[in-house]
């Protein structure tokens, strides 16, 4: 037996599965008796004993043989053979009709009231008994089809299931990744400004403690209050606000729609909030600005952020600014979260940087 044959065994009857191939054969057997008796074979003075007997258990036999040939020997051909499988299937079944219906003539032979009547000829018995073998093997092949599909889908199920889980532990990794790249940018403008011994500091902590309350507390959930979303936002750009001169940077937000009875997977914005701010507002620029631009329609998120960016130096920042640990992490996200129902557009223009989000509730 091969390794191949061996496997393809041991999967057939493992874990008690042995037991529904033995409830089958038996309900099989009881079915076909039922049968026969219920046509008065046993009773029939033109089938005298041991013909019956005989009869039922040669048929018996040559079911069985020919299921487990059917099982063990043409369906693995199917998966790499498909053109032997289609050959071999109803050579099978021919074959093992043809030595069903010999023995069946032989013992036939040896009775005489039986050999002697023209409808055992082998002509006639062969057209009468050729389409109800078909149909009594055909059992056998059902069942085990029933079986497959039935293991398929379970199979299916559990693949899916493994999907889910890994789709859900990569979107908690990439979520979780968000929260210390954040906390790691607004700790270095904290470490700017105490050097500078700012009175700003304390006012920034105060701001960085509401954050984080909402980052460790209520973005434990899968999805978030659009509005929910906004107000953290808005209190990040109100941080950076403070820390940055409005004569160096202008910093403008529009908001609009309805934006009450949506949401969105917490923490998806900032990413870019925070890319636009550490590369379109430092000092070296000179004077910047940042426009953020948000319409919310009935089943559409449409973000548009622009930044300044220094001139000559468009593929030196923009590479950075694509490159971003935080932007790889937001477009995974995105790819995990929102599949097939986001579209996201970077633009490199000669004096700005453009993100659009197009977001499908």
């Amino acid at each position: 037996m091969t390794p191949a044959l061996k496997q393809h065994f041991s999967q057939t009857f493992a874990n008690y599965r042995w037991l529904i191939h033995l409830l089958f054969w038996t309900l099989f057997v009881t079915f076909i008796y039922l049968i026969t008796s219920s046509n008065g074979l046993f009773n029939n003075p033109k089938f005298p004993k041991p013909f019956p007997i005989l009869s039922i258990s040669t048929f018996c036999l040559v079911i069985f043989l020919q299921s487990y040939t059917f099982l063990f020997v043409v369906i693995p051909l199917h998966k790499n053979k498909k053109i032997i499988f289609w050959l071999s299937f109803p050579a099978m079944l021919l074959c093992c009709f043809l030595i069903n219906a010999a023995i069946t003539k032989l013992v036939i032979s040896t009775i005489p009231i039986m050999s002697s009547r023209p409808e055992f000829n082998w002509d006639r018995m062969f057209g009468n008994r050729l389409l109800l073998y078909l149909f009594i093997s055909s059992i056998f092949i059902a069942f085990y089809y029933f079986i497959d599909i039935y293991d398929r889908q379970k199979e299916i199920q559990r693949l899916e299931g493994f999907k889910s889980e890994k789709i859900e532990l990569e979107s908690r990794f990439l979520k979780s990744q968000v929260n210390p790249h954040f906390l790691f940018n607004t700790l270095n403008n904290i470490y700017a400004l105490s050097l500078k011994k700012s009175e700003r500091t304390p006012v920034i902590i105060e701001k960085l403690e509401s954050l984080l309350h909402y980052m460790l507390y209520e973005c434990k959930e899968d999805l978030v209050e659009l509005d929910d979303e906004f107000t953290f936002t808005n209190s990040y750009i109100a941080l950076e606000k403070l820390r940055h001169n409005e004569e160096q940077c202008t910093i403008t937000t529009t908001i609009k729609g309805m934006t009450s009875g949506h949401k969105i997977a917490p923490l998806l914005l900032i990413n870019f909030l925070e890319n636009a701010f550490k590369h379109g507002t430092k000092t070296s620029f000179g004077k910047s600005w940042i426009n953020m631009d948000i319409e919310v329609l009935k089943k559409e998120l449409h973000f548009k952020l622009k930044n300044s960016k220094p001139e000559g130096a468009t593929h030196q920042v923009f590479s950075e600014y694509q490159g971003g640990i935080g932007l790889k992490n937001v477009k995974r996200r995105l790819e995990i979260l929102y599949p097939k129902r986001h579209k996201l557009t970077i633009h490199n223009a000669p004096d700005h940087f453009e993100i659009y989000l197009i977001l499908n509730f």
